[in-house]
């Protein structure tokens, strides 16, 4: 699906003879629109979701990983560094290692978070956080992660597919 969606974006572009970056763009999101609105319609609503789930996922991720930055470059340039580093397991929802992956992937890019392990079998995952008021916040920020990452993979799928 994501190469009919690329095709027909090509063709778009080439046919309104805006073959920049910029017009691939354009004609990305003026297809994206066609089939998020036909998607009932020729049964890629699925598709369609997941495309919107992850742009949202990417936009949001984006925004925390400005937040941290500035929370880490406020931390060390304080005149008087106080931080209080903490190791914290957090239960994941989802006993699955390719998503515990991409977890701990996300932790490690967002500053101030390290995903130290992960237990499979306890469905754990240890992380170190820089500055942690409490546990809590940090479970919080794995969670919310979690949460927005399982929503994008999970787009459309209803209960009987997910089984």
């Amino acid at each position: 699906m994501a190469l009919l969606h690329l095709a027909l974006a090509f063709g778009l572009a080439a046919f309104a003879d805006m073959l920049s970056p910029l017009g691939m763009l354009a004609a990305f999101i003026i297809v994206f629109g066609v089939l998020r609105l036909s998607g009932n319609l020729f049964g890629i609503r699925r598709y369609a979701l997941r495309v919107d789930y992850g742009f949202r996922f990417v936009l949001w991720f984006i925004g925390e990983v400005f937040k941290a930055s500035f929370d880490v470059a406020r931390l060390v340039l304080r005149r008087r560094v106080a931080t209080r580093p903490a190791v914290v397991a957090v239960r994941l929802q989802r006993a699955d290692d390719a998503i515990a992956t991409l977890i701990g992937a996300l932790l490690t890019l967002t500053p101030g978070t390290l995903a130290l392990d992960y237990d499979s079998d306890a469905q754990l995952m240890y992380v170190h956080a820089l500055d942690a008021d409490t546990a809590d916040d940090i479970e919080q920020g794995v969670r919310a992660i979690e949460s927005r990452l399982l929503r994008w993979i999970d787009a459309g799928l209803t209960e009987e597919d997910a089984a």
